[in-house]
């Protein structure tokens, strides 16, 4: 064979081997670089409490402000009477008798404003704090930085809701032949919207765009109490209600989106699930027990029911979008409160605490015995005793023993 042919193809099998280098080198380094975002990506999603922006963004204000120090947990809570707590982007957020109080994951109190509401309701959504008084005509819209806004309604409140764009929507009573009037204001106190109502409000709630609002109204039909779910559009000019659905014999006392496509209330006979685009509703009922206690979180409700006759003891149940429950688990002790953290649930007895995940319980804690409310972000659970908050990690297995904080 002639040298010149035999130099080319060895040159082409040279050529060809190089091809093959490059192209398995190429394939490691992607698959090391899949390997290493899908790390970071567990990495984040583990500790996405302490790296979500709200917390990161709070715990600069914390530095700025000098509140990085403490003693940590437990914590004596301002005030003489706490009626609500909630956990809210890395802070828990205690309502009392005369404060509306903030706390970081380690304790430091990093907001405290006063109030003079003698029956006030606190709502909490991304970094706005609101506080209504029910039964008075005075609400504070609050931030860890500053009040945004103080305003007085025209009539007595009847509830309140809050997005968290800062908008602000208030019930109240009204006596223009009318037996409420819906108002919603922008976070500098502009009123966008206003409607009356000829039913009772018992409640409302945005839309996650705040473009939509959720009512939960109550009234009667034929002799019998009807409770009535409707859905506003803010924004279209729309007069007419988007969509309605009645219940006879039911009493509403919670509404709230669960994603833009679904909306869920919660009564005394069970939860609803309603997909207003596709006019369907979806009832779970409380056929063996009454509420004791329910949580609305990311994709469906923990409702906690005691049996008929019975002091101690009872069931909970996940209800899903489409009206099943996900399980049922039974309880020893007394309900004492039950919280949401996104897709986990915290259930409090007057003997341990109790986690809750999508399929069931998935472990319980010793706390003190004198837990009246609790507040979860899904790894952390706070625990209200009369008037010192604990954190606890959350439990990942049966009877686990009480931890440090306790």
């Amino acid at each position: 064979m002639p040298k010149k042919h035999r130099h080319s193809r060895e040159n082409e099998t040279e050529a060809g081997r190089a091809r093959r280098t490059r192209k398995k080198r190429r394939f490691w380094i992607r698959l090391l670089v899949l390997i290493v975002l899908a790390a970071l990506v567990a990495l984040v999603a583990l500790n996405w409490e302490t790296l979500a922006p709200e917390t990161v963004t709070g715990n600069i204000h914390d530095l700025m402000s000098g509140g990085s120090g403490g003693d940590g947990f437990p914590v004596n809570v301002a005030g003489s009477q706490i009626f609500q707590m909630e956990y809210e982007g890395g802070s828990t957020i205690l309502l009392s008798d005369t404060y509306v109080t903030m706390l970081n994951n380690s304790g430091v109190e990093t907001m405290r404003r006063t109030h003079a509401f003698s029956d006030p309701q606190l709502r909490v959504a991304g970094k706005y704090v609101l506080v209504a008084e029910l039964g008075g005509k005075r609400l504070q819209l609050e931030t860890r930085s500053k009040t945004v806004q103080e305003m007085n309604a025209s009539y007595d409140i009847l509830t309140a809701a809050v997005h968290k764009s800062g908008r602000v929507a208030v019930v109240t009573g009204s006596d223009q032949g009318y037996n409420a009037e819906i108002s919603v204001y922008s976070p500098g106190g502009e009123l966008i919207y206003h409607r009356l109502c000829s039913n009772l409000i018992a409640d409302l709630a945005f839309s996650p765009s705040g473009k939509q609002l959720a009512v939960a109204a109550v009234g009667a039909e034929g002799g019998a109490m009807t409770s009535t779910v409707e859905v506003l559009s803010l924004g279209s000019g729309e007069t007419d209600p988007l969509y309605t659905h009645s219940e006879k014999d039911a009493l509403l006392y919670r509404v709230q989106y669960l994603s833009d496509t679904v909306i869920t209330a919660v009564g005394d006979a069970g939860v609803w699930m309603y997909q207003p685009k596709r006019d369907t509703c979806k009832r779970y009922d409380f056929s063996d027990g009454s509420l004791q206690a329910f949580a609305i979180g990311d994709k469906g409700v923990l409702a906690v029911t005691k049996p008929y006759g019975s002091a101690t003891g009872g069931t909970a149940a996940l209800i899903k979008t489409d009206g099943t429950a996900a399980f049922t688990e039974t309880f020893e002790g007394v309900c004492r409160d039950v919280a949401s953290g996104g897709n986990t649930y915290t259930l409090l007895t007057d003997k341990e605490v109790y986690q809750l995940s999508g399929r069931g319980i998935a472990g319980s804690r010793e706390v003190p015995s004198d837990g009246r409310l609790v507040a979860t972000s899904g790894n952390r659970i706070m625990v209200l005793g009369l008037n010192v908050l604990t954190q606890h990690t959350a439990p990942h297995s049966m009877n686990e023993p009480a931890d440090q904080n306790d």
